[in-house]
């Protein structure tokens, strides 16, 4: 290595371009030839010598590339860097130590070092890229002693109690619960205590159905007519398109006599009733007995069409035109209920009596 630094400062002292150095040369002077003895060892050193200078010289940052016939290559020029976005750091200065003690350094290696220009590294581009923003943390404060102990004053010290408290049974739910009451005792023959439990389901849930009707079987069967009234016309209010409670109501309304109670108990759940025959005929029966004969003409018509072969509401249509004077449409009507054959022994008397 020391060899090599020797010929470099040898061929740096000769370089023309230094103008202190060409002013040397000049006064030069040429040396006495040498003796003849010299040339003998001045080939094989010369041998040795090129070789050397010629790898020294390429490897000498290209500044003794002149020397020797070679262009120095153009300097690759650097893409210009990006316009940083962030400041650059700092630039940090790396320093390497040499440990003297292991390898000693020659002087004159120093004095090559002074001679050689120092090169500034390209700074690394600077990637525009944000910093991350971490979102602070909410800060949760420890709560004192003090304040969780304000905070429950009255917490129990003992086992904490579950009290559990019974789901509320729907009105539906509690008159089922009568209702199977009540069917348990008319099984057992206690009737009053059936008609308590179906009023007791009736007063839970008043749109019970079946429970209403049972409860109208068990007053029917003990006689109480008035009572049994009394659940039918409540039921009719909540419901009137129940045309059965309708018939019966006015059925018992005819029993006491009461023709134009049962005409409007008729009339409230007609228009639930205008596909039934059965209900259009009880419509004109009513309306005879209270003499109106067009009226009940009407509502047997209709019972009629409903139900053809249906021997006593042909008879009640001819009874009622022969009311209204129309005497041979009544014969009509009362030769068709004789040929129904449906008639009982007393109404196919009272049509053959009409037909003289």
């Amino acid at each position: 290595m020391s060899l090599i630094n020797d010929m470099l400062r040898n061929i740096e002292a000769k370089r023309p371009d230094d103008p202190a150095r060409q002013s040397l040369q000049r006064e030069i002077r040429s040396l006495p030839a040498a003796p003849g003895g010299a040339g003998r060892w001045l080939i094989p050193l010369l041998i040795v010598a090129v070789p050397a200078l010629g790898a020294a010289a390429l490897h000498a940052n290209g500044a003794l590339l002149p020397w020797l016939g070679i262009e120095t290559p153009p300097p690759i020029a650097a893409a210009p860097a990006a316009a940083p976005v962030v400041a650059a750091p700092p630039a940090v200065v790396l320093v390497a130590t040499v440990d003297t003690e292991k390898e000693p350094i020659l002087e004159s290696e120093l004095r090559l070092a002074s001679n050689l220009a120092v090169l500034p590294l390209p700074a690394a581009p600077v990637l525009a890229v944000p910093d991350p923003v971490v979102p602070a943390l909410p800060v949760v404060e420890a709560a004192a002693p003090a304040k969780v102990a304000q905070a429950a004053p009255n917490a129990p010290s003992g086992p904490v109690r579950i009290e559990k408290s019974p789901v509320l049974a729907t009105p539906r739910d509690r008159a089922d619960a009568e209702y199977r009451k009540a069917e348990n005792a008319i099984a057992a023959g206690r009737h009053a205590d059936a008609v308590n439990g179906l009023r007791a389901a009736l007063k839970q849930d008043p749109s019970y159905v079946q429970a209403r009707h049972l409860l109208l079987r068990q007053l029917l069967e003990m006689r109480k007519i008035d009572e049994t009234m009394t659940v039918l016309e409540e039921g009719l209010g909540l419901q009137p398109a129940q045309t059965g409670w309708a018939m019966s109501l006015a059925r018992l309304q005819l029993e006491q006599q009461d023709i134009a109670a049962a005409d409007r108990t008729l009339a409230r759940s007609q228009v639930y009733a205008e596909a039934n025959a059965d209900y259009a005929g009880f419509q004109g029966h009513i309306k005879s007995r209270q003499g109106a004969s067009g009226a009940a003409v009407a509502h047997y018509q209709r019972a009629t069409r409903l139900a053809p072969n249906e021997g006593r509401w042909w008879l009640g249509l001819g009874l009622a035109q022969e009311a209204d004077g129309h005497l041979g449409e009544a014969k009509e009507s009362l030769r068709r209920a004789m040929a129904t054959g449906t008639l009982s022994v007393e109404l196919s008397a009272v049509a053959e009596q009409h037909m003289r």
